[in-house]
This record gives structure tokens, sequence and C-alpha cells, in this order.
């Protein structure tokens, strides 16, 4: 049996200013290369479906709060429904407290992955009001959406979680070794597949049905290379290379198998080992303690549907307006600070309120930590730091500051700031680069004999780049003037700085035996790049866009999850365990301790 691992809180630590990147595949998502295509293809076709009311939650049969609490009953081995003085609640059935990890973006890069498998499977010991207590693994593991990254097909989630973390299982001696219960709901990158690998994993296996490790078919061979090798092959972007080469061989099997009329192999089930699951559809309702109720809701790529809303009605209505909430929703109600439209059309869907009903609202979707009250009742928490590139958090000064966040402010800043550089040198891809090559042939194409043509052809691009930078920058419309007076004069240089470099080539000779035309493309695709990377930055250091500037990034720093204690009063006591750097030997520590009641004041009716 491994010893727990002694807790320390993190306290004002500077962060690493420098990171250590995986070495062994698969590797971190680009998302301006080749391995972010995929995820932006499916989205655009699962958009295209919802958007044709087609939904797969129509044809599931969501399981009702007691059917759901004999499930989780079943797994943990506790006393039956049908049984004398069965309970109404989980914690009515069990002699001591529940314990729940929840962890939220996981799947990206296989050795963070691993990494943050290794802090989630742990026990710890840490003092905690002078008295020293452990931590033990969870008896329930909670996931909160986007699986697996880019898309959370069957076999990223495979590749990119179940594989890595059976790993570390697999490594663990622990006597008191029994099934745990694994609850989930989607997010938007599960949706992206349709749901299809989510319920390969989260979906309650049929009646009868015979466990097999990881997915019945055989598992993929690990072939550990060398670390240096690792890096290398990644700095040179040669998993771009194996990435678009296995898009166009799955490209060719999919168009093979249509013409000829079969279907292509899946995966049938995907397996974490020690984990059973136990719901039947993407949205449950548990009752884990008399007057606590835990909810997981499911917005799709939109909202949540009539079932859906018919169904957290009926069971409001059960429970009664006093009743608190665990709210486990799959995008936040507020975000960097300001109201996210997302998380607020779900509260209203449910008939709750964070400034007058007793609601803990936890959700991942943003890759960081924060902790924020929201008046005397309620708790919003946003951890999603299970695996995926890091969001940073509020920059500028915030009106109502949350009472934690991870990274914190300052460290965000320093790390929006290297954003232009690494852009420009590739870091994060090559589209960008690419795009600006056709851009700037496109109007070098116009030719210097038409000289008012190319001068409306690049006003006219100028203005389609300054929409574009507006739409990308300014989807929440929080600050829609801002957003427009800086994306105007960006547009502006995008259009107008292949004519430019044009017209300096034309008079100095920088490069001997070089086009002028084939250096103002070069040039422009790096410059272009740079310029698209200041203007991320300048959004995040104002407060106008805070996701796409560490997008770019692809930051594989500061993991953690939760470790939650529900008592049988319903208290919830939470330790927040995170690490800076998931694959230095620093760490883990204590990022964040709270405990939520609810308060004690009844409820609007």
């Amino acid at each position: 049996m491994i010893a727990p691992f002694r807790l320390e809180p993190r306290g004002d630590r500077p962060a690493p200013t420098v990171f250590k990147q995986g070495a062994h595949p698969p590797y971190a998502i680009r998302w301006y290369g080749a391995t972010s295509l995929f995820g932006h293809f499916r989205n655009l076709v699962s958009s295209a479906i919802a958007s044709e009311s087609v939904d797969s939650r129509d044809w599931m049969r969501p399981l009702d709060a007691d059917e759901m609490l004999a499930n989780v009953r079943t797994v943990l081995g506790l006393k039956g429904p049908d049984a004398p003085g069965a309970s109404k609640t989980l914690l009515d059935s069990l002699e001591g407290p529940l314990w729940i990890d929840w962890i939220a973006d996981t799947g990206d890069d296989h050795d963070v992955s691993q990494a943050v498998g290794r802090m989630l499977f742990s026990e710890y010991a840490v003092d905690d009001g002078g008295a020293a207590i452990t931590l033990p693994r969870g008896d329930v593991l909670l996931c909160g959406g986007d699986t697996a990254y880019p898309v959370a097909t069957a076999d990223e989630i495979y590749r990119r979680v179940v594989q890595p973390w059976n790993e570390v299982l697999r490594e663990l001696d622990d006597p008191r070794h029994r099934p745990r219960v694994l609850l989930a709901i989607p997010g938007n990158h599960d949706w992206y597949d349709g749901l299809d690998g989510f319920g390969r994993l989260f979906r309650r296996r049929a009646r009868g049905a015979e466990s097999r490790p990881e997915d019945g078919t055989r598992p993929e061979r690990r072939r550990r290379r060398n670390r240096n090798v690792g890096l290398v092959a990644h700095g040179l972007h040669l998993d771009e290379v194996g990435v678009a080469l296995r898009l166009v061989r799955d490209g060719a099997k999919a168009v093979r198998a249509f013409w000829r009329g079969t279907s292509l192999t899946r995966r049938r089930r995907l397996t974490l080992e020690g984990y059973e699951s136990v719901q039947e559809a993407s949205f449950w309702a548990l009752p884990l303690a008399p007057g606590l109720d835990l909810w997981g809701v499911d917005r799709q790529l939109g909202r949540l549907d009539f079932r859906q809303r018919g169904y957290f009605h009926a069971r409001r209505r059960a429970i009664g307006n006093q009743a608190r909430i665990w709210f486990i929703a799959p995008d936040p109600a507020i975000a960097f600070g300001e109201p996210w439209e997302f998380g607020a059309k779900m509260l209203a869907a449910c008939k709750l309120s964070l400034e007058h009903d007793r609601v803990l609202y936890q959700c991942g979707d943003m890759h960081q930590y924060e902790r924020r009250a929201v008046g005397d009742r309620s708790l919003h928490v946003i951890a999603g730091g299970g695996g995926a590139f890091l969001h940073g958090t509020r920059i500028v000064a915030d009106p109502r500051p949350a009472a934690v966040a991870y990274p914190t402010g300052s460290m965000s800043r320093q790390l929006a700031l290297q954003v232009p550089l690494k852009l420009a040198l590739g870091r994060a891809g090559y589209l960008v680069h690419i795009a600006a090559g056709f851009l700037a042939s496109f109007e070098l194409g116009i030719g210097w004999h038409a000289h008012r043509r190319m001068i409306w052809t690049s006003l006219a691009v100028s203005g389609a780049i300054a929409w574009a930078l507006y739409a990308l920058a300014g989807h929440k419309r929080a600050h829609p003037r801002h957003v427009l007076a800086l994306a105007m004069p960006f547009g502006a240089a995008f259009g107008l700085l292949p004519v430019g470099l044009s017209l300096l080539f034309n008079t100095v000779r920088a490069v001997p035996h070089l086009g002028r035309d084939t250096l103002v493309l070069l040039v422009y695709a790096f410059a272009a790049a740079f310029l698209f990377g200041l203007f991320l930055t300048l959004c995040a250091l104002g407060g106008l866009e805070m996701q796409q500037v560490f997008t770019v990034l692809g930051h594989p720093g500061f993991k953690h999850f939760v470790r939650m204690r529900v008592s049988k009063d319903g208290t919830i006591d939470a330790w927040v365990i995170g690490k800076d750097d998931p694959l230095a030997t620093e760490g883990p520590w204590l990022i964040d301790r709270w405990a939520w009641r609810g308060g004690d004041r009844p409820p609007r009716r």
C-alpha cells in the first residue's frame, strides 16, 4: 500500500517560467495546426446536425433519482432499495462520509494525462483545522465534460484518457480495491462525436454483458521512446505530419466503406479499471443526503431540451424549494468575472438562481480554477484543469474578485505576453501562416498594372479581416465597442501589409535570387501570425477575450482536480489539489480549501 502523500499549501510560490512538454504520443493538440482540423470539421458538422433538431438525447432513457441511487448503491456494495430500512439518500446507506473526486477537461497530451492520473488516484494526508486527516481516493469519480480533444471519439478517449489512466491504476497496490462509481456529463467536445465515445465509457453496461479490459479489442502497443527523441520529433512538427496522414487514411477508409456498403470497426466499450458506470443518459439526478441533490445537466451544443427541463422540474417539485442543489454543468455561469450566457440559460431552464436559491454550481469548460461566492447561499466553482491546455484567469481588475484563482491574474498576464512570438514561430501550428500566404497571393495576384483594383481589393480584405477579428473576440458581445476599436486597425494592417511589403521589396533587394512576390509571401506569413498573436494578447490584457489567446499557447501547466467529502448533514468539504507543472517533480500542493452548506435562510418562493 502506498503511503498517503503529505499535502502542503501552495502558498505564494513563484510559478515556473519553463514547463515540461510531453514526449510520448499522442502529443498535445496544436490548435492552429493539423491536429485541430479534425475538431473544427466535426464541430461544423455537429452544429449543422443540431440545427436540424437531430438530438441523440431523444433516444435516451433518463433514470429517475431512485433508480440512479439504486445503481450507485449496487456498485458500492450498499444496502439494496428493497431491503428493510432502505434509505432515500446515498449518505443514509453509508456509515461515514462519501468521497467524490471531480475532474473536467481531460484527455490531451498522453504524458500530462498520466501525471494527472497519478494525482487523481493518490491518497493525501493534510492538516485541516489543526487535525491531521487523510483524503482517500473518491468512492465516485465525477467527470465534468470534454473527455478528450480535439473530438471525444472512442479512439481519442482511449488514447488520451483511458490508456494513460489505466497504466497508473495498474501500478496501484490497494488492498482495499473495490468497485467505484463513474459519473459524467458531456461537454461540447463530447458532442462533436454525437456522444458515441462518451456513451462507450460512461453509459451503464448492459445486463449480462461481460466486462473486458479496455474495450474488448487488442490494446495498442506502447513504444517507449527516449524523452529527448520525443521532444525533438514534437519540435520538428513530425506529429503534425503523422496526424495529417492519419486523417487522410481515415477519410479513405470511410469512403471505401461507403462504396462497399460496409461499416467501419469501432471500439465496443471503454473501461476505466476499478470503476463502473451507472447512468443511462447524459443527464441525471442523484439524492446524496437529506435536503441535498446532485444534478448533472447537458445542454448539447445549445440548450437543455424539453425532456430534460421536465425531468429537473419534476425532481425539484419532489424535493421542495428548500433543498440544496449541487449543480454540475458543462459551462460556467460566471467566467472571467462576467455573466456567461450558457450557464445562465441552464440555470433558468431548471428554474434555479444563484442569487436566491441554494446552489453549488460546479463546472469545467474553462481550463482554470476559480472559486467565487454568490450572495451568502451559493458558490460558483470552475475546475477545468484535468489535462487540457490552460486557460488563464482574469487579468484586468475584477470588480467582484474571485476568492481564489489558479493561476493568478499576474501569472496569466506573463503567459499572455508570450503569445505573439510563439504564434509567429509556429509553436501552435502553421494554419495562420498558410492562410496569410493565400491572402497575400490573392492580393498580389491583382498585379501592379491595375493599381486602382489592387487598392480596392486591399481595402475590401481589410474590412473582411476586421469583421472576422471582431466576430472572434466579440462573440459574447460583452464589450462590442472596445473589440471593434481594436479590430479595425488590425484589420487595416492585415489588409494593407502585402501592398506595403511589395512596395518595399520592389526598391530594396533584401534577398538575392528570390523573387519579390515570393519574399512578400514569406515575410507576410510570419508577420501576419505575429500580428494575430498581438491582437489576441491585447484582447486578453484588456479583458475582452481570454480563451483564444491561451489556445495558441497550448500550455500544459496548472493542472488540478477537486477531492470532496459529503457528510451526513449535507455539508460538502473540498480540497483542490494541483501542480503548476504536472511533469515536474515538485508538488502536488493544496491549491484551495473550502466548505459549502448553502446557508440557512429560506429560499425565495
